[in-house]
């Protein structure tokens, strides 16, 4: 990176939110991905057999049908359901709390990454940090165990993305996750 990338920006709740989503998006362990869609499979075959074999009466059908839905929508839309959950919690909270929601700076270095608020200053070495992930709308720079820091992408030129993305892979190898990226 033959320059570093300067961005300042203010948190939005859409911001927020999509952050709130890549931390989730972050977290999910595929095999827990997988986990729920075999449980969603599960629960379709197993309302299938109980409307089969028990069936005796409209009620229990509509009970057997309900539960193949649910296991239609664990097994399809799990990943659906948790990001909307996700953003629906954020949303929740930046509405009680916008007033803690201030103007951050960040700084891609050739070295390191600087994060600046009115409240928070760190000057933080890439071989320092936990691990980083990028998806479609933030780069997510993991500090400490449960300290995440967020860069929203709309603060950054295509270009500016493109250099950070560069130092984040150069710098943290392995450490270094996209959305969609195995």
């Amino acid at each position: 990176m033959e320059n570093s990338v300067s961005v300042s920006f203010l948190v939005t709740k859409s911001d927020y939110a999509d952050f709130k989503t890549a931390a989730a998006k972050a977290c999910m362990k595929k095999g827990l991905l997988n986990g729920l869609r075999g449980a969603g499979c599960a629960i379709v075959f197993a309302a299938l057999v109980l409307r089969a074999f028990f069936s005796a009466g409209f009620t229990q059908n509509v009970l057997y049908t309900l539960i193949a839905v649910a296991g239609v929508l664990v097994g399809v839309f799990c990943d659906v359901m948790i990001h909307s959950f996700a953003r629906w919690r954020a949303f929740a909270y930046y509405e009680a709390n916008r007033e803690r929601f201030t103007a951050q700076n960040a700084g891609f270095g050739e070295q390191s990454v600087q994060i600046s608020t009115d409240r928070y200053r760190a000057d933080i070495p890439y071989e320092f940090l936990n691990s980083a992930y990028e998806d479609a709308k933030v780069f997510l720079l993991y500090t400490g165990i449960d300290e995440v820091k967020f860069v929203p992408k709309r603060s950054m030129s295509e270009d500016e993305c493109e250099q950070v993305r560069a130092v984040l892979k150069k710098k943290l190898k392995e450490k270094y996750h996209q959305e969609g990226a195995h």
